[in-house]
């Protein structure tokens, strides 16, 4: 049997690569085969900000008040800008740096009495029958007998949101497969106005998605012999609102599969 996955250079999936591939299998290709990524944004430093401060709130080692958990975060943040070679807005800067604050003061009065993680930022590696290569990923906080994945967002949510789910569900299938059990699956959202946490409930249908996600891609790469092949065989939907946000796989997709 061939590995079409060493015949595109694809040394693993992960659950970001399988999601682009959900949404358009010319997004997934785009970042697996030909690596293109998208710029960064305030929105996006603001999650890293409050992930590694709150990673920081949970070691037993680090004692942190509530104004020097917000001192950190909003710290966090202005290094990841400045240290970016990209140019933002001031007022998007200024937006998402009010938001990390916000973010924080209603994450620290409940997240401050949990019990500290096995590991935060838990790497991960998952076997799929059938499939070659691993998929790769990092858990945001691993405990004995649960998950959670930290998400930040400008509104509240009112559940999981699919991608969410998606690759939560990933993180559960990999500790089951380390452990022999599966974990509770959490998604914890932080936002300006409080914070929200839901369990993942339907993980028999994410397990499914995960799994028939993995074989969609090496279906597809298997069918090609090289990337011309690959290409010719994909016709992007770029009706999609997600190729509104993805100037430079927009741009890439025009020149390789057309317009």
């Amino acid at each position: 049997m061939t590995n079409p996955f060493e015949r595109f250079g694809v040394g693993h999936l992960s659950a970001t690569s399988m999601l682009q591939f959900r949404a358009d299998p010319a997004l997934g290709v785009l970042y697996l085969v030909f690596g293109i990524r998208e710029a960064g944004s305030p929105a996006m430093h603001r999650g890293s900000a409050l992930d590694h401060t709150i990673g920081q709130m949970l070691d037993e080692n680090i004692s942190l008040d509530q104004d020097s958990a917000r001192a950190m975060a909003t710290s966090h943040f202005d290094q990841l800008i400045e240290n970016t070679e990209e140019t933002y807005r001031p007022s998007d800067i200024k937006r998402e740096r009010a938001t990390v604050e916000k973010c924080l003061n209603h994450c620290y009065p409940i997240m401050c009495d949990w019990q500290a993680p096995l590991s935060y930022q838990h790497p991960i590696k998952l076997s799929l029958q059938g499939i070659e290569i691993p998929v790769i990923g990092f858990i945001d906080l691993r405990y004995p007998e649960a998950v959670r994945e930290l998400k930040t967002s400008g509104r509240p949510r009112s559940s999981i949101v699919d991608d969410h789910a998606f690759q939560v569900a990933t993180y559960a299938m990999a500790i089951r497969q380390e452990s022999g059990a599966w974990p509770q699956a959490f998604v914890d959202y932080l936002t300006p106005t409080g914070m929200t946490s839901y369990q993942l409930r339907n993980g028999k249908r994410w397990v499914k998605e995960v799994v028939d996600t993995a074989a969609g891609i090496r279906t597809l790469l298997d069918a090609a012999p090289d990337r011309d092949a690959l290409c010719a065989s994909i016709t992007p939907d770029y009706s999609h609102w997600l190729w509104r946000y993805r100037p430079n796989s927009l741009a890439a997709a025009k020149e390789l599969f057309g317009e």
